[in-house]
């Protein structure tokens, strides 16, 4: 019996779905890093196109440092360790070196502050186990949540930008074992900026010693826009050039170089 007719119709009807999905590189804005002497990645999903900055690095995993907020304080709402933002916990007198971190805080206040004493603090209520299943549920990266209590920063928990978008489309979309409701709180305390037609939820993140081949200092902005009806999720990472230590302006150009980046691939309008 001729099975090819029969092979050739599965074929032209599976055309469209392989081809539904698209990967471009965009070597071209790779100088805007250089110009601001870092080396770094780009990756956001526009629709059923996945758009890379720096293709090697975009799956090359590092320390998600304070981008893992977004998943300690999700399980925090889920588990009811913190029935909502306002969630208090009591400041400890020790002065850290940043001052927004030295008074008693909320979830949302520590969120937006990027308190590590607070989400320390969470994660132990939280707990190693809870925290492992959500991260292997999310398939957030190799979802290792052994080390110190600080294990985002200092331990072998690994995450790549690649692994950030796909984890950030499935939340946006609420394709992820966390209620409505929290994910509604995760994303207040997300917003960044919004605009007339858009809004750009996110999450920055430093780790001094990075985790990567070189354990070079690594700096993250990670989060999704909403534009039109459209939701796009976008992970930055950055690390100096020449293993520079981070400089003051390090910090500031994750936002400065998202904006950058997502304004030359139509996703947000130009900034003013």
């Amino acid at each position: 019996m001729n099975h090819r007719p029969l092979l050739l119709a599965l074929a032209l009807c599976l055309l469209p779905a392989l081809s539904f999905a698209a990967d471009t590189t965009r070597p071209d804005l790779a100088p805007l890093f250089a110009e601001r002497g870092l080396n770094g990645c780009f990756v956001v999903q526009k629709g059923a196109d996945t758009i890379r900055v720096n293709t090697q690095r975009a799956a090359t995993a590092f320390r998600p440092a304070s981008t893992f907020k977004i998943v300690n304080a999700l399980v925090a709402l889920e588990s009811g360790v913190a029935p909502d933002t306002d969630f208090l916990l009591p400041w400890d007198g020790v002065t850290r070196e940043v001052a927004a971190w030295n008074h008693n805080l909320t979830l949302e206040q520590a969120f937006r502050a990027s308190a590590v004493w607070y989400f320390m603090e969470i994660g132990r209520h939280n707990g190693r186990e809870r925290l492992g299943a959500a991260m292997r549920a999310l398939a957030y990266g190799n979802a290792d949540a052994s080390g110190s209590d600080k294990f985002w920063l200092d331990g072998p928990l690994r995450i790549s930008a690649d692994e950030q978008v796909r984890f950030l489309d499935r939340a946006a979309r609420g394709e992820v074992p966390f209620s409505t409701r929290n994910l509604g709180l995760l994303r207040r305390m997300m917003l960044l900026d919004k605009g007339p037609d858009w809004a750009l939820y996110a999450k920055t993140g430093l780790a001094t010693r990075g985790g990567g081949v070189d354990d070079a200092p690594v700096g993250w902005l990670v989060g999704f826009v909403e534009r039109g009806g459209a939701t796009c999720p976008f992970a930055l990472n950055i690390s100096p050039q020449g293993g520079a230590a981070p400089g003051a302006d390090f910090g500031p150009a994750r936002l400065e170089l998202a904006r950058a980046l997502l304004a030359k691939l139509g996703v947000l309008p130009p900034k003013e």
